[in-house]
């Protein structure tokens, strides 16, 4: 119940207004139109609240919308996300604006007390400058984030940035003060006019707005100077000196490879090819963290760049996508918490789940790397290479979604690049599917692979490996400087075959597969028979990783060929294999690399004339993605995932 004396003291406040000049401006008309009316105070606070939430959301929404794709790359993908993005954000901030603005209107008019033509200014233009300050620092760090500290680098476009940002937050901090300046009167009643009309004068003063800006701006570049990384300029391309070695590197990734069974049959003499790959000259790579759960997207992803996981940016396979966004962000932790929001955030509808991609990964692969030094270089089907990049120079990539378009036509939707390699590369596709398959059953010959079901597990498994290998040499032709391809199929006939936790196995039946798991190693030997067999000027580079059955198992990279030591092991970690193969070619390496060159893996005369040379940074990735103009094989590579037992 409003108390008696407030419906005549709430009246006049719209005459108080008038002369001081608040409801002359259009926006100070839009946050004080509460006060026209007859409300108590508390109503007034809450509604003119309402409104600088408003005018924070469409402010606001936008410049976090820029500062969110920095932080999350996979997000945005289009203008249409940008626009949710910054709607969502804008809805958020907008909300917290006004909650922190209807707070400090009550709180400054409760401190006002009975001396208000004295009182009523600084206590009201506290709350406006918490704001202001708060709204200014906000802008500046998400700034800061958006281009990856270049800060002053670029002065024009900074200082314009800056000023944008000093010129939202005024307004903030203004129409906050205008808020609580009224909430004041409508509590307390008339206010002297000598007084109130010296705080009009004084707010209004060109001179002090001025000044205000001048200070805010300054505070700003501050900020932005003391929080700012002393890394040098990040652009797209750094100039790189390519010292050549001469040497041609062939990478072969194998994933699911237990070292035990390696030995065990390189022992035996049964894997000649993989023993001399492997167990001659090797590093043995320790796990980079203490996560027991492997995740391949993740750990490929750290060996193609040599950066961490909180660097690089792929945390998981599995990621989501946010209703009306065509980006992704991480889907986190596998914990039971997690699972909770995830499986209630798709029921809602609010996400749905979706595969991680190069969208998410914030710096450069080996290949990028090598490819911006002017070598030629081929990849194939390594994890988080979709949307292959428009500007790879000399650089090919048949993603890991670019059998899927192969096997389902249509428009090319960036699975490979450049473009200009779909068409020749659909045209033989059944060809090169059909070679493959002859290679992989001649390759299986007089190996026993069990009963029906695992027998079914590896021909699946072979197939795919034997197509990628074909893929490499149709995409080969020009013989390329670094050329990379990942064998997934031992990780999925293993975890197929024994990673099950619905079922107990016979143990007979556990040891039919353990030994078609052996048989597959022996597959995998004569599969790669020309590959592990070197030319006069190439260096071959296996790196095994453990996969998702063997979780505490090392890696293994393994090095045969020119230049490579005779007979060596050394203790290695899985970020030190990029260093190595970019040494290796005769690229200077970054100082940001979490690893370094395994350089006891080459003989005594090539570590002698090629020293390791080091520059400050390779750059962040092109944000130049391919022309994407297929439909995207989305649902169709959740679909080949689950199949696989990647998702569930």
């Amino acid at each position: 119940m409003i108390e008696p004396g407030l419906d005549r003291r709430v009246d006049e406040l719209r005459q108080q207004l008038l002369p001081l000049g608040y409801l002359d401006a259009g926006v100070n008309r839009f946050v004080l139109g509460p006060a026209i009316d007859t409300r108590p105070p508390s109503a007034i606070a809450l509604l003119a609240s309402l409104r600088v939430g408003c005018l924070a959301a469409l402010l606001l929404g936008p410049a976090a919308a820029i500062g969110l794709n920095s932080r999350l790359p996979g997000l945005v993908t289009g203008p249409r996300d940008a626009i949710v993005v910054a709607v969502y954000l804008g809805l958020l901030l907008g909300s917290a604006v006004s909650l922190v603005a209807f707070l400090a209107s009550l709180l400054v008019a409760s401190l006002a007390g009975e001396g208000i033509a004295r009182r009523a200014r600084p206590w009201s233009r506290v709350a406006g400058t918490v704001v202001a300050v708060a709204c200014l620092i906000y802008l500046t760090l998400w700034w800061r984030s958006a281009n990856a500290g270049f800060g002053w680098a670029a002065p024009i476009w900074t200082a314009f940035a800056l000023a944008v940002a000093v010129a939202i937050s005024l307004l903030l901090g203004r129409v906050v003060t205008v808020a609580a300046f009224a909430v004041i009167l409508a509590r307390r009643g008339n206010v002297e006019a000598p007084g109130a009309a010296r705080f009009a004068s004084s707010s209004s003063s060109w001179k002090m707005t001025l000044s205000a800006a001048l200070v805010a701006f300054a505070g700003a570049a501050a900020v932005l100077i003391v929080t700012a990384p002393r890394d040098p300029g990040h652009g797209a391309r750094v100039p790189l000196a390519v010292v050549s070695s001469g040497l041609r590197v062939r990478l072969v990734a194998i994933d699911g490879v237990d070292p035990g069974v390696l030995e065990e049959l390189a022992n035996t003499g049964r894997i000649p090819r993989l023993a001399a790959a492997l167990i001659g000259t090797r590093a043995r790579l320790g796990l980079q963290d203490t996560d027991t759960i492997r995740d391949p997207a993740r750990d490929w992803t750290t060996i193609a760049t040599a950066r961490t996981p909180r660097d690089h940016g792929v945390r998981g396979l599995e990621t989501r996508r946010v209703a009306g966004i065509q980006g992704t962000v991480v889907a986190g932790e596998q914990s039971p918490l997690g699972r909770a929001i995830r499986t209630a955030t798709d029921l809602l509808r609010l996400t749905r789940p979706a595969v991680a991609s190069g969208n998410e990964r914030r710096v450069k692969t080996m290949w990028d790397v090598a490819s911006d030094a002017g070598l030629r270089t081929a990849v194939v089907n390594w994890w988080a290479t979709w949307p292959a990049p428009l500007d790879m120079g000399s650089g090919i990539v048949v993603s890991d979604r670019a059998t899927l378009r192969l096997e389902r036509g249509g428009a090319l939707d960036a699975e490979i690049a450049p473009a200009s390699l779909y068409e020749p590369l659909r045209a033989r596709w059944p060809a090169i599917r059909n070679n493959a398959g002859v290679q992989a059953r001649a390759a299986a010959v007089s190996l026993a692979w069990g009963d029906a079901d695992t027998r079914s597990a590896l021909e699946r498994s072979a197939e795919l490996d034997a197509i990628q290998l074909a893929l490499m040499r149709e995409v080969s032709t020009s013989m390329p400087d670094l050329s990379a391809v990942y064998l997934p199929g031992l990780d999925i006939a293993q975890n197929t075959l024994l990673g099950r936790r619905d079922a107990a196995l016979a143990p007979s039946v556990v040891a039919g597969r353990l030994q078609a798991l052996r048989d597959y190693y022996i597959f995998l030997d004569r599969l790669l028979a020309d590959v592990l067999s070197p030319d006069a000027d190439e260096l071959v580079v296996v790196v095994t990783e453990p996969g998702r059955v063997t979780a505490a198992a090392d890696g293994l990279m393994g090095v045969i060929g020119r230049s490579a030591a005779t007979k060596r092991e050394v203790a290695g970690r899985v970020t030190d294999v990029a260093p190595t193969v970019l040494h290796s070619l005769g690229v200077p390496l970054s100082r940001e690399l979490a690893g370094a060159p395994l350089t006891m893996l080459f003989d005594d005369g090539f570590a002698r004339r090629y020293p390791v040379r080091l520059v400050e940074t390779y750059g962040q990735p092109s944000a130049n993605k391919s022309a994407r103009s297929g439909q995207p094989l989305d649902q169709e590579m959740i679909d080949r995932l689950r199949s696989l037992g990647y998702v569930k």
